[in-house]
């Protein structure tokens, strides 16, 4: 479909047509961030703006500019910040000593995440989304799903991600750190952006990956059969949440 689903690309009329059907918001929990050496460092937000274009596209709502900054794991000493995936902590396709990888530029304090998240929810209800579904890095998803009760208490807005719909450690969404599932499903929406010769080749040690590793395991139907599920539970799920809580604004 070749309709305009992007908040920044959208007229004030378009935009007032598009959330008196469907008063859905997508934020795309993205970073700067390392994802080994053959994805791209916005891999986060690339990967869940992609899957809220489709969904968009098929059900209605408009999705939002990709966020950059977002909370981790953080050491300080006097000569450097470390965030993320600099610091090995197990579970990694490889070992490897504790450094700061190339382009990371994303962390920042929870509390100030949580405030931006905040922020950002008072302006969509002001604006009138009534569900905001966020999906993306990790930590950020965590840090988000512990404020579903506050938004909707304070701005009455309901919040989901994409775990709630399909949580799968398979076919859930965004479930490793670059390894098969991140990388498969980066290789199905923006094929151009993956490097994979540079770990197939050998040449370049697969650091700060973790989960399965996706040399091994995993391939372009993997990351298709990822999207298509997503896609599908979510574009149901929230069909289901608007018809239940806000009926007049379902299809005929």
């Amino acid at each position: 479909m070749n309709q305009k689903v992007l908040y920044e690309e959208m007229c004030p009329q378009e935009f007032l047509e598009k959330i008196k059907k469907c008063p859905v918001a997508y934020l795309p929990l993205g970073t700067l961030e390392w994802h080994g050496p053959h994805l791209p460092l916005g891999a986060d937000g690339i990967q869940s703006q992609e899957l809220f274009i489709r969904v968009a596209e098929k059900i209605g709502g408009i999705v939002l500019p990709k966020l950059f900054l977002g909370p981790d794991r953080y050491f300080h000493n006097p000569n450097q910040e470390l965030y993320g995936m600099d610091i090995y902590t197990g579970g990694t396709i490889i070992p490897y000593e504790m450094q700061q990888l190339p382009g990371s530029a994303y962390w920042m304090p929870d509390e100030q995440y949580q405030e931006l998240i905040r922020r950002i929810a008072a302006n969509l209800t002001r604006a009138g989304f009534k569900i905001l579904v966020g999906h993306g890095h990790g930590p950020s998803i965590w840090q988000f799903e512990k404020m579903k009760t506050e938004l909707k208490e304070k701005y009455d807005l309901i919040c989901v991600t994409a775990f709630d719909f399909l949580q799968d450690e398979v076919f859930g969404y965004q479930y490793d750190h670059a390894a098969a599932n991140e990388t498969w499903i980066t290789q199905n929406v923006r094929p151009d952006l993956v490097q994979m010769e540079r770990i197939l080749s050998g040449k370049e040690i697969p650091v700060g990956m973790a989960g399965k590793d996706p040399r091994k395991f995993g391939d372009e139907n993997y990351g298709r059969e990822i999207v298509e599920k997503n896609v599908e539970a979510m574009s149901k799920g929230l069909k289901e949440i608007l018809t239940r809580c806000f009926q007049k604004y379902t299809e005929e």
